[in-house]
């Protein structure tokens, strides 16, 4: 028998190393099985592992061809507004004024289910759900500080929209800790803010009708255990519903995967900015990933050619007023693709003299601009661009000043893509 050199081990070791951990064996994820397996779960291709590139997530013991079920979850086994109006807590659900939202009851749901412990019928499932996350709500105050403008907006309105969220049903569930001595000292904001997380970042889309116990208003969300393992991949495109005729929420892929492959599935064609808000996590090599442009920071670069500055205030007031009557003051983007069709229009405008804003209109039209203006749009872009670059950096230097957490190194991720796509074209 031939002899393995050492390159052949070392080879060896860092396949070894990229390969996934099969987690079916692990005691939380054996227990969701075999309680799955009791509600009519038959999906037996799909195990739980543990990925170098993702963490956790579901690889396929079998080829997966287009159009192929990925899983099919039994709708008793689907937490919705309607498994809470049917539980022991549905009457009280339905006897609050005013009416709840279909989120509100689904949070109150969840730290109920949570409270009772092993007594739950939905432990197996609530047992092997994370107990925080990544999200800007989790930040400490100190890193919500350090954060760069274009992501500290949205942590900000998060972290408002959930003390809010909880805010609004504090008294039911001070209430409901008198009602249910297990409840007592655990229906609180942390417990509140855990399950607005779980249903933010792990329920899928699936419309139910309007009760007339709940506000009037769409609901469309489900918690589908297993399922919400999947992680989200921008290059991949499924299908996913819920069938009637099987009385199953299924996904159906249109990607291929060979066996021990990771399946994934898709959110939607969101940014690591948006992916890390919403849900926690960045994407390497997002082909979604844009620089986001604000009016007010593109006029800070903008050089003022004539002489009058009262004429300027004018010109500029006027070319404002162009741009916010035409909806051009927003979504102003730059990729690794370059500058959007509308950053480029805005930037054209803002460098026309007056005789040629006159004829502003042939711009928005796919008309050409003069050499002059261009030149001068093209001028500011770059200013722009370094401009985010040197934010960017000065972000950069802050955030490593924190102590080291998995909150630092997702914002350190998101501001090194920015970085990527704004030196793409300098």
């Amino acid at each position: 028998m031939k002899k393995r050199g050492r390159t052949w081990r070392c080879r060896r070791r860092r396949i070894q190393m990229q390969q996934p951990v099969n987690l079916s064996s692990t005691t939380g994820l054996i227990t969701l099985r075999q309680w799955m397996h009791k509600a009519d779960y038959h999906g037996n291709h799909l195990i739980p592992a543990l990925f170098t590139d993702t963490g956790r997530g579901l690889m396929t013991l079998k080829p997966l061809k287009v159009d192929d079920v990925i899983i099919s979850i039994p709708k008793r086994l689907l937490i919705t507004t309607q498994t809470t109006l049917d539980s022991e807590i549905g009457d009280y659900i339905k006897s609050c004024t005013p009416k709840l939202t279909p989120l509100q009851v689904l949070c109150i749901f969840l730290m109920y289910e949570k409270a009772k412990g092993l007594n739950s019928s939905w432990h197996p499932y609530i047992s092997v759900l994370p107990q925080v996350y990544t999200t800007p709500a989790y930040f400490s105050n100190e890193e919500l500080t350090s954060l760069p403008r274009f992501l500290s907006i949205q942590a900000q309105q998060q972290v408002l929209t959930v003390k809010g969220a909880y805010e609004a049903v504090a008294d039911i569930l001070v209430t409901m800790e008198t009602m249910f001595a297990f409840c007592h000292g655990v229906m609180g904001f942390e417990e509140f803010r855990w399950a607005w997380f779980v249903i933010n970042t792990r329920s899928v889309y699936m419309k139910q009708d309007v009760s007339e116990f709940l506000q009037p208003e769409v609901n469309t969300y489900a918690l589908a255990p297993l399922l919400d393992l999947l992680n989200h991949s921008p290059t991949v495109e499924v299908s996913a519903a819920y069938n009637k005729s099987s009385q199953c929420y299924e996904i159906k892929t249109k990607t291929p995967y060979k066996k021990y492959d990771q399946v994934f599935i898709c959110y939607g064609p969101h940014d690591n900015t948006k992916l890390l808000v919403e849900y926690g996590f960045t994407v390497p090599h997002n082909p979604h990933n844009v620089v986001m442009f604000e009016i007010d920071e593109i006029i800070k670069y903008l050089t003022c050619q004539l002489s009058s500055q009262h004429s300027h205030g004018a010109l500029m007031e006027k070319k404002l007023q162009i741009l916010h009557s035409n909806q051009m003051t927003s979504d102003l983007s730059y990729s690794l693709d370059g500058l959007s069709w509308k950053l480029q229009t805005v930037l054209r405008i803002l460098c026309m003299d007056f005789n040629e804003l006159n004829s502003w209109k042939r711009i928005l039209t796919g008309g050409e601009c003069s050499k002059q203006t261009e030149l001068k749009s093209k001028q500011l872009a770059n200013e722009c661009i370094q401009g985010a670059l040197n934010s960017n950096q000065e972000t950069v230097q802050k955030v490593r000043l924190l102590p080291t957490s998995q909150h630092v190194d997702l914002v350190l991720s998101v501001c090194e893509e920015r970085k990527l796509i704004l030196e793409s074209q300098l």
